[in-house]
């Protein structure tokens, strides 16, 4: 069996691992528009300063198994560092008061209990009401789950007795955070899944991880040496035109008038690409302009539709075409000496809608990468859209603002350089009712199989959301009966705390 991957992100590039150690598969051929794997996950250099910075800071957590199972494929345990206990801290400006939820001794749902109780942003009525909603939460069943995924989270919680306060300060923070997206737009469904195997779920699952280097040297250098170890053959800079049909088949692929043929594709690009791909004459509602500091997909828009198209693809082409983006800015901001405490790894900022986060960057890297006498913060601001067309200035107004409320500028710190990343096509977008919209990965028909954040593996759009496509991609074409929460067989398990293979970040 001979098969072609079309897109390098995360979700491609588990499908090409996963079929080439195969031993069904002859031979896997991966193809990638950009210069370079790693999809959004990946770094950009900065023209002033030539350094590598991430397109946006990014975070994994323990829960995420499947992607520190890919990692451990790659052997890049030590592209990671990993908490030994969940420890996420919030800090408010205009008091300077700060705390932690962590995980504690009882056992889960209730494993963070003592750290919300003195929890000094919630009332003891907020608390209460939250208690009673992980309840409910967590008595749901799957089926019940899923019918929830017309309603947003936020009349969801309201319904089921939730504070205002809690929704801002509590829940509305990880929904935005982990879905991009504020709570009134996201679907309960999703949201649900994000707490039930998150924050309630194991006690290790929101230990956070972070990366030890720039995502570039961290993700794309180690996975594309065992691509190429497995014997994956990588074409970079190689954009797909369209894909090749015969009898309602797929049958390879066409770059420029190159015809590549294949026994089946696998699709990995963003949702409105593979919508272009699979119906070439479609509108596309997506914006498709470059982000800044960036290069997009482009697909050929004057490419006629062949008459072998099966309706199976045109019909999932018009569901991709109803689902949506959200935008993230990842700010930069370098400094020469010590702005903020070495001990502060990182913030969660309560009541700033801009500032939402604050990355301590150096105390993530490993020490061969930190610049000496520098300090390397970052900002993501998520669920972005309303904020893109704010000048560098402005956003750098507000970040130093911030700063300064938290941190008084002891003038022996000087801010050198200031970077700003836009991605307007960040993530898939979970809103009320996408769900359905969510293809399978053998929905399209025979000889083409899909894999993205935005297929229906009921995850969000992260890192883990993507490696599962790939993964049930793989098992799809292999015609293997692969449960997602289970391990993919033949490569390392995720790691549990303590694992010396794994690095740890101290954050106490």
């Amino acid at each position: 069996m001979q098969v072609i991957v079309v897109g390098g992100g995360i979700a491609g590039i588990s499908a090409a691992l996963a079929l080439a150690d195969s031993p069904n598969v002859e031979k896997v051929v991966l193809l990638e528009a950009r210069k370079h794997l790693g999809g959004r996950v990946s770094s950009v250099k900065d023209p002033v300063t030539g350094m590598e910075l991430d397109n946006c800071q990014h975070a994994c957590f323990r829960v995420y198994t499947r992607f520190l199972q890919l990692l451990g494929r790659v052997n890049a345990q030590s592209s990671v560092r990993l908490q030994q206990r969940t420890n996420l801290p919030f800090i408010q400006t205009n008091s300077g008061v700060s705390a932690s939820l962590r995980d504690g001794r009882l056992s889960p749902p209730n494993h963070m209990l003592g750290s919300v109780l003195k929890f000094p942003f919630l009332s003891l009525k907020d608390k209460m009401a939250m208690k009673k909603a992980v309840k409910v939460l967590q008595k749901l069943t799957e089926a019940q789950r899923m019918d929830l995924d017309d309603i947003p989270f936020d009349e969801w919680l309201r319904n089921n007795g939730q504070t205002e306060r809690a929704i801002e300060r509590f829940w509305g923070f990880f929904v935005l955070a982990a879905l991009n997206l504020p709570i009134e737009e996201a679907s309960t469904s999703v949201c649900i899944l994000l707490f039930k195997r998150g924050l309630f779920g194991s006690a290790d699952a929101f230990d956070a991880g972070a990366f030890t280097n720039h995502l570039s040297a961290a993700i794309d250098e180690p996975i594309q040496r065992s691509l190429k170890d497995a014997g994956v053959e990588i074409w970079l800079n190689a954009k797909v035109n369209q894909l090749l049909w015969k009898d309602g088949e797929c049958v390879g692929v066409q770059r420029g008038e190159e015809k590549m043929l294949a026994d089946n594709v696998v699709l990995a690009t963003p949702q409105h690409i593979t919508a272009k791909l699979l119906n070439p004459k479609m509108p596309i509602k997506a914006d498709n302009t470059e982000t800044d500091h960036t290069t997009a997909n482009k697909v050929d828009t004057a490419t006629p539709l062949p008459s072998a198209v099966p309706f199976a693809a045109l019909e999932v082409a018009e569901r991709l075409n109803c689902l949506d983006y959200r935008a993230i800015i990842g700010i930069h901001a370098l400094y020469e000496g010590i702005r903020i405490p070495e001990n502060v790894f990182f913030y969660r900022i309560l009541d700033e809608p801009l500032i939402q986060m604050i990355f301590n960057r150096n105390s993530e890297l490993s020490a061969q990468v930190i610049v000496p006498n520098t300090q390397w913060l970052s900002v993501p601001i998520s669920g972005a859209d309303s904020f893109l067309k704010m000048t560098d200035e402005v956003l750098q107004a507000e970040f130093e603002k911030i700063i300064d409320k938290l941190w008084e500028n002891n003038n022996e710190a000087e801010l050198k350089r200031f970077f700003v990343v836009r991605s307007k096509l960040a993530t898939f977008a979970p809103t009320p009712g996408s769900s359905k919209m969510r293809p399978s990965s053998g929905e399209v028909g025979s000889g083409i199989t899909l894999a993205g954040d935005y297929t229906d593996h009921g995850w969000p759009s992260t890192m883990e959301g993507a490696t599962r496509s790939g993964l049930l991609a793989a098992a799809h074409i292999l015609e293997m009966n692969w449960n997602q929460d289970e391990n993919w067989p033949n490569w390392p398990t995720p790691p549990k705390r303590g694992d010396e293979r794994w690095g740890i970040w101290d954050c106490k």
